[in-house]
Order: structure tokens, then sequence, then C-alpha cells
């Protein structure tokens, strides 16, 4: 096993030093570089005592003039393809030659002349030589193990002979050892003509093992000293590695770094002494990373960092079992992690690497913080290694991510710690606040910060505050807790002040993160020195104080989102505390307010943030919904004051002043008309469902669910509403005033009709048989009245046609598809009056016929629209009143419950061949063609109807009176339209082409 050990070392000695000798041999190749490029630009050119090359190319004058000076200031350096080469079979120094330098490298210094190129001169490739490897670098390691092995060997023998005692074993290993040693210093006196290096890193490296192996034995295998002496004798093994690696090289450090760490494990002791390894592993520690550094081998020191890491956390595993331990280990962990910033300048010395080492001895400080029960001392320690931390990063900003990693693992910790008392908490938060905020704040104050500088101061305010208020909120001492939380905050408002740019540039993103930490810590200490129910007050105020900041930079996006951030918080705050419930009530005009000032306060302070905002302007997206919140809160605000009967003649009162004073602010506008129009949705939705109703059939009896009073206080504002958006229409609506207009005339047309509803008031359908067809008249002819006034006197304003056609269309619509239809007196119960012509039938169809005839004249005639659809409805219209005059005459005012008698249906065919007789004279005086085949197929219908039922009931003299009258009707009415046609034919109007002419 021993055996198997030392081959270990020996091939890990042989691959460090390989890799260390290609190291050293760059390092030399780009000093003779720089130095033939400083003389170069100093002028001090030398000529080249070389002859050409083969290639007949001169070499550098530069070069060949350092190489001169380097190998006389310079040991000889033999490059890698170059080993093979060498011959030392007579022990004699081996003359060596400079590499010759490449045609890069002369290019690379005439890049003095801006005419010329630059380029970097190529390294050296490295090339595996077997006879370089077998015969000259691998016999002189092997010697030095061979040396060990021997001296193991024989050692092994006397002990196997019985020829050596224990005493005179350790004697001799420790004689060898010095001799080896002596070996390697001698060998470094002769290095003129051994000029070899290895041979005294390998004899030293020999020694060095063996003194180690002397005190294992001496002390925890024979026991012939005690563990003290041993532990101390291996320390001063490993003291002589590294001072002996200055001297002797990498083997030595090498050793020094594996002795140094595995001593303590070699020295057998029941009672470990934690401050004694402590100081040792400190010792070690440093002794290592100093050597590493001056001897430019940064991995050593990373290293031995590594190690004394590992064994902090060793020690931590074991227990503190006193003040001298937690002193021992915490003092040791603290060194560790502030020796950091002073041995990572080195090459190869990653940031990542030197952060990660300050980052494990936060957290070994931190778990021992744990373990020694959150003492006062345990916290001291931990502060020492931030006040350290904090003192490096001072001139190394690159290591202020590791005090920040402290700074969030400190809060952790406050945290956790169970059973806090006041007072030690004080003193530990105090302490904490001047390291890792203190610090930070120096550093934006001398303007030698970096971006985690001010996060820290944020990310440790919030965090302070946090762990305060949870260990604390219980005790009851509001104020004292909202004056730290206070007093917290202060330090990220300092640290954005002093962050914030004199001129309007850009906010930096730390400045940002101070804002909002500050204004998150003034909102706590706000919350915590207040009732529940003032919490939006609260968060409104300290938002409100953001936006007055923030005033003038209305295009820094950071304040925008802290802004919103704080107005999302002030609402939910409104709408989440005890009180909301019954504050929301009154926001539909329901409930009662018993805590009147305060409602109003919490409201209007979060209306007055939202007004704030809109005032400010800024981005139109996020300007509409500040004006939609505004204006919603603010009717909030007003509905816990007013009585809930009014509030939409507030919404009302509230859109005539912003239609006056801000005709812009769209999005508050239409909130408010939104409003409005919620108001008025009980009223439209009854009135909307009834209108469905009714058209298939269903009376329209609105009167009783909707009142004078739901019309006034729920109605009326909304059309208020309207006709100030109309008024004073927004820039950004006008673009759709079309259908602004039409969608507010639709609403003007239900909040009339519902007004007209109120005037006949039909509960039931009794009083729908009596009053329905009334109703529907007058409603038709204020349309038909109101159509020929806008046409009479407003006709030269552009909207008086279109909406004169739509109210004539609309009565016309109105008649054909209720009373004409639906609700027709000749077969639905509906009263027209006793009187015979002087009754509800002549205004009705009089006023259809009315709007027809303006329709006819006033609608333009293109593809779909034709004169002769209009004079079919005209004849239509005056066929029915004809019929329905008849059946008056016979039945009274209630004309579909009498059966039809056989006079009156005679007198119907005969009323039908007289309306045929007029409407073919009415054409042919006015030339218009429609008229005159409607005359032919109502004529057609009359004969139909003699020839098919009347006749068929007849008899005697009745039948040959009809046919008779029906004889000379017909040969009157062919006479008639035969001279129509053979007369000279008039100008029909366009669209009669469309018409089939009759026979």
């Amino acid at each position: 096993m021993e055996t198997l050990l030392l081959v270990i070392l020996g091939a890990g000695l042989f691959i460090l030093w390989r890799r260390t000798e290609a190291l050293e041999a760059r390092l030399r190749e780009f000093e003779r570089i720089l130095a033939g490029l400083r003389l170069q630009l100093s002028g001090d050119r030398v000529e080249d005592p070389q002859a050409a090359t083969p290639a007949n190319t001169q070499q550098p004058p530069v070069v060949a003039a350092h190489q001169q000076r380097a190998e006389a200031a310079l040991p000889a350096t033999r490059s890698v393809s170059d080993v093979g080469e060498a011959e030392s079979d007579a022990g004699e120094a081996v003359p060596q030659t400079a590499p010759k330098p490449q045609e890069d490298l002369a290019q690379g210094i005439a890049a003095i002349n801006p005419d010329s190129a630059f380029s970097m001169p190529k390294l050296p490739k490295i090339r595996i030589d077997f006879e370089d490897i077998f015969g000259r670098l691998l016999p002189i390691w092997a010697g030095g193990i061979a040396l060990a092995v021997a001296g193991f060997f024989l050692v092994r023998y006397s002990i196997e002979q019985g020829l050596l005692g224990p005493q005179v074993r350790v004697a001799l290993s420790f004689v060898f050892g010095v001799l080896l040693l002596g070996g390697a210093e001698l060998a470094f006196r002769q290095e003129h003509r051994i000029s070899d290096p290895r041979v005294r890193q390998a004899l030293a490296g020999a020694g060095l093992a063996t003194l180690y192996a002397s005190f294992y034995l001496a002390g925890s295998h024979y026991g012939l000293i005690g563990s003290a002496v041993a532990f101390l004798g291996l320390a001063g093994v490993t003291g002589a590695a590294i001072l002996l690696s200055f001297r002797f090289g990498l083997p030595c450090a090498v050793l020094g770094l594996v002795g140094g760490f595995a001593a303590p494990m070699l020295v057998d002791s029941q009672e470990p002494n934690v401050p004694m390894l402590a100081l040792y592993l400190a010792l070690v520690t440093g002794g290592l990373t100093y050597a590493g550094n001056r001897q430019g081998r940064s991995w050593l020191a990373l290293a031995a960092l590594a190690g004394g890491l590992g064994w902090g956390v060793l020690m931590l595993f074991t227990g503190l079992t006193g003040i001298s331990d937690l002193l021992a280990i915490g003092g040791y962990i603290v060194v560790i992690g502030a020796v950091l910033p002073a041995f990572t300048e080195g090459r190869g010395a990653s940031p990542v690497i030197r952060i990660g080492a300050a980052a494990l001895a936060a957290l070994q400080l931190a778990f021992m913080v744990q373990q020694a029960g959150f003492s006062l001392l345990a916290w001291g320690l931990y502060g020492l290694l931030a006040a350290a931390l904090s003192f490096f990063a001072w001139t190394e900003p690159k290591l202020r991510e590791a005090t920040a990693f402290a700074a969030g693992l400190a809060v952790v910790l406050l945290g956790f710690w169970p059973d806090v008392p006041a007072g030690t908490f004080t003193v530990v938060g105090l302490g904490l606040a001047a390291i890792f905020a203190g610090v930070p704040l120096a550093n934006i104050w001398r303007d030698a910060h970096r971006k985690f500088d001010g996060f820290q101061v944020a990310g440790f305010a919030l965090g302070l505050t946090t762990v305060t208020y949870l260990h604390f909120a219980w005790l009851g001492s509001d104020m004292i807790l909202a004056a730290v939380c206070f007093g917290i905050a202060l330090l990220p408002a300092l640290a954005a002040w002093m962050l914030w740019p004199a001129d309007a540039g850009k906010l930096p993103i730390a400045s940002i993160a101070n804002v909002a930490a500050a204004a998150i810590g003034t909102v706590s200490a706000g919350l915590i020195a207040t009732p529940i129910w003032a919490a939006p007050i609260v968060i409104s105020a300290v938002t409100i104080a953001v936006i007055i900041l923030a005033w003038k930079r209305v295009a820094d996006y950071g304040l925008h989102w802290v802004i919103w951030a704080g107005a999302a918080s002030a609402v939910i705050a409104l709408l989440g505390t005890l009180t909301a419930w019954a504050e929301a009530e009154l926001l539909f005009g329901s409930g009662d307010q018993e805590q009147l000032v305060q409602a109003c306060i919490r409201w209007g302070a979060v209306g007055a943030m939202f007004v704030a905002l809109t005032v400010r302007g800024g981005n139109r997206l996020w300007m509409t919904i500040a004006e939609i919140f505004a204006a919603l809160v603010l009717y909030g605000m007003a509905a816990q004051f007013i009585p809930g009967m009014w509030l939409a003649w507030v919404v009302a009162l509230a859109a005539v002043v912003l239609a006056y004073k801000e005709t812009n602010r769209t999005a508050a506008r239409m909130t408010l008309m939104a409003l409005a129009l919620s108001w008025a949705a009980e009223p439209i939705l009854i009135w909307s469902v009834a209108a469905l109703e009714s058209l298939f059939g269903e009376a329209m009896l609105v009167a009783n669910d909707i009142g004078w009073r739901m019309i006034a206080l729920q109605f009326a504002p909304l059309l208020v509403a309207v006709g100030t958006l109309l008024w004073r229409a927004p820039e950004r609506l006008r673009s759709t005033r079309t259908a602004l207009i039409i969608g507010s005339g639709a609403v003007a047309a239900v909040g009339v009709h519902l007004m007209y509803k109120q005037l006949f008031a039909l509960e039931n359908g009794a009083a729908f048989i009596s009053l329905g067809l009334a109703e529907r008249t007058v409603w038709q002819a204020s349309l038909v009245g109101g159509a020929a006034l806008i046409g009479q006197y407003l006709s030269d304003r552009s909207w008086a046609k279109p909406v004169s056609i739509a109210m004539c269309g609309t009565c016309l619509l109105h008649f054909l598809y209720f009373t004409w239809g639906l609700h027709n007196p000749l077969w639905a119960p509906q009263e027209v009056g006793a009187l015979p012509i002087a009754n509800m039938l002549l205004p009705a169809y009089g006023l259809a016929l009315a709007a027809a005839w303006l329709l006819r004249r006033t609608v333009p005639m293109n593809g779909f629209t034709r004169l002769w659809m209009f004079d079919a409805v005209l004849m239509l219209l005056i066929a029915f009143l004809a019929l329905s005059e008849l059946r008056h005459a016979f039945t009274g005012s209630l004309m579909s419950v009498d059966p039809m008698g056989q006079t009156e249906d005679l007198l119907r065919s005969l009323l039908g061949i007289i309306l045929a007789i007029g409407f073919l004279l009415w054409g042919a005086r006015s030339q218009t063609r429609s008229w005159r085949i409607g005359s032919l197929v109502l004529l057609l219908i009359a004969v139909l109807k003699v020839f098919v039922f009347d006749t068929a009931g007849l008899e005697g003299l009745a039948r040959i009176a009809s046919f008779m009258a029906l004889g000379f009707s017909l040969i009157g009415i062919g006479w008639f339209y035969t001279r129509q046609l053979a007369g000279p034919k008039a100008a029909d109007p366009p669209d009669n082409s469309s018409v089939p002419a009759g026979n």
C-alpha cells in the first residue's frame, strides 16, 4: 500500500513539474518578445551579427540583440521540441541555444511602422519524443522515488530481521530525511555542474516525505513522542516545505500543501485542541497562499484556500464545546474569507472563484452562528467577516458580490433566529446595517459604486424590515415598530437620493430599486402605525409622493412600474379591507354608511392618486387606465355620502363637467357613460324583454314595472351623458361620430318610448284591448309628425333627410307589423271606436299612408328600391282600410267577435270591384303603370271570389243580380282599359319597366 502511494505521489509530481516547465517556457518567450518591442520603441537598434538564414531572410537586429542579453542574464532554456537533441552523458552542462525567432515575431516588431501589419508570435508546439521522455525526464524522477522506496524497504528489512528497534528506526528515518535535504542543497549549489533542477527537486521532495513519515511513526505508530510534539513536528516540516519551495521549486510546495492539511489527521489525539488546530491551519493556508503568489502559482493559493475552507467545515461538524472553540473557528473562517482578496490577484484567479470562496466562508460562519445559538459573540464573528469583506471590497469592486451574498445570508439568519431578544436583535441589526448598508452608501457617496451597491442597500433594507416585523409584530408596540421600519426605509431613500441624476437623464436601475424599497418600507411603517381601514390612505399617499418625484420623468419606465405597483396595491387595499363590503353596497344604491368620514377619506385618497396620474400624463394606454380608475374611484367616493337614488345624476353631471372642461378625457367620459348605462340597465332590460315578447304577439305592458321615478332617476341621466358625448365629442371619437349618433339615437328612442308608455299606462289585457290601437296610433303619429317637422324646418341640415326617412320607415314598419299584422282589428280583439268612419281606423291607416307617401317622395330610387313597391303598400293599406270600415259598419267597435254575414260578404266583393276601378282611374290620371296593374290584381281577386265563393251560396234573383253586376263591371273596366292602351302612351317612371305588364 505504501509503495502504491509513493508511486502515485511521484506521478503527480511529474505531471505538475511538466506543466510548470511549459508555463515557464512560455513566460520567458513572452518576456523576450516584450523586451524586443520596448527596445524597438526606444530606438536602440543593434546590428545582427549572425548571417542570413538559409532562406536569405535577415533576422531582426532587435531580436538578436535581446537574445544575447537574455542569454547572459537568464539560464539557458530548452524548448520542449529540442529536449530530445540534448546530450548529457558526460554530466556536463549541455549548451542550449535560444529558439529560432519566428517570422511572425519579425512582422510583429515591424508593426511599429504603420504601413505593416502586426500579428502575435506563434508559440512552440509540444512534441512528444520517446527518447526525451524515457532518456531524460523519467530517470531522475524515478531515481528520487527509488531512493524513497529503498529507504522504506531498508527499514522494513531491518524490522523483519530484528536488527533495529523502534527508536533506531525513527532516528534513522530522521537522519535519512535530513541527508536527502542536504543532498538537495548540494545539488542546488552545484547547479553549474548538474545543470538540471529536477535533481534537487527530487531529493528535496523525498527528504520532506521522509520527515513527514518519521514524525508520523514517532508519534502515532510507536508512541515515542506525545501527540503535541508530533503535531508540532509535522507543522515544522510543513513550514520547511513552504520555505524550501522558494529554493527548490514545485515539489516542495505540493508536499507542503498535501502534508500541511493532512498533518492534523496523522496525529492520534483523544482531546483535539481546536484553537491550536485553527491557528495551525490558518498559518498553513496563509503560508501556502503567500508562496503561491510570490512564485506566480495562483492555483497553489486557491488550492490552499480550498483546503482551509474544507477544514473549516470539518471543524464545524465536530461541534462547539466552548467560547474558545467558537472564537478559534470563527476567527479562522474570518481569516480565510478576509485573506481572499489579498491572494487572488495572480493570473488565473477568476472572480467567480474568489466570490465563491468568500461565500463559502459566509455560509460556514452562518452555520456556526446557528450552532452557537445565535449568541452575540457568534454574531460578532459574522460581523467581523462582513467588515473584512467590505474592507477588501472597498478597493476591489469585484468582491462586492461576495459582500452582497453575505448581506442576504445575514437577513436569512435574522429571520431564523428563534425567541429573539429585542435588545440583542437591535444591537445585531444596527451592526449589520452599518456594514451592509453603510459601506455601500459610502461607496455611492464617493462615486465609486457598482450596480451591486445600490441593490445591496435596497435588498438589505427590505429584508431587515421584513424580519423586524415578523419578530416583533406580536409585541403590540406599533409606534416603536413603525419608527424602526421607517428608519430602515431611510437607508434606500438616501441611496436613491445620491443616485438620482442631476440632469433629466434616465435613472439607473439601482436608483429605481432603492425608490421601490424606500416606498415599501415607508408603506410598511404607515400600515403598522395606522388602523387597517387606513391602508389605502397610506399606500396612496406614498404613491402620490413617488408620482411627484417622477413628475417630469414620464418616459422613465422604471419609476412607471413602481408607481403602478403602488396604485394596484392601493386598489387591492381599498377593496380588501374589512369595511370594503359595506362600502361596495353603496355603489349600487343599497346599504347604509356608518363610517362616513373614514369611507370618504379612503376613497378620496385613492381617487386623488389616480387623478395625479391622469394629470401627470404619459403613455396613452396607461393614461386610459388611470382615467378609468379615477372615474370609478371618485364615483365610489360620491356613493359614500350621496343617496343612491341620485348617483346616476351625479354621473351625468360629472359627464357634463368633463365635456365642458376636459373634452379629450375620452376614457373618463366613456367610463362615466358606462356608469350611467349601468344605472339605466334595469329599465332597459325590462323594456328589452317586453319588446322581445311583443314581437310574438304579447302585449307590451311595462307601466307596472317602469314608472316615472325610474325613468327620471335611472334612465334620464343616461340621456344626458349620451347627449354630452355628442355635444362635445373627444378627438379620438370623432371618426366614429356616425356610430355614436346611431347608438345615441337608439338610446333616445328607448327613453322616449318608455316615457310615452307612461301616458297610456296600460296595465293589463283589458286595457290593451280598449286602448292598444289608440296607443300605437298616437306613437305612429309622433313619428310621422316628427319626420314632417324635420323635413319642413330643418331640411338644410345634413342629418335631416336620413332622420326623417328613419322615422317614417319606423312608423310604417311598426304599423305593418303590429297594427296590420299581429293586432289587426279584423282578427285580433282591438276596439276601434263606435262611430262609423270617425273611428281609430282612419287615423291609424291614414298615418301609415302618410308615412308610405313621404317615403315614396324622399327615399332615393336605386337598384333595390322601386316606386312600385311604395305604390303596392299604398294600395294594400287603402284596400284594408276600406275592408275594415265595411266590417266596422256591421260589427261596431270590436270587429273580431261577430261572424261575417252573407250581405257583408257580397259587399266585400263589390268593394273590391269599386277599389279596382278607383285604382285604375288613379293610374290613368297619374300615368302610373303600377296602379293600373294593382287594379287588375284586385279585380282578378274579386272576380275569383264572386265565381268561386259568392255565387256558390246564392240562389234566384240574388245570383242573377250578382252576375249582372260583375258582367257590367268587367265590360266597363275592359272598355276603359282598352282606351288607355290604345291612346298615346305617357312616359312612365323608369322603375315601371321592372313591373310585368298586365293583360
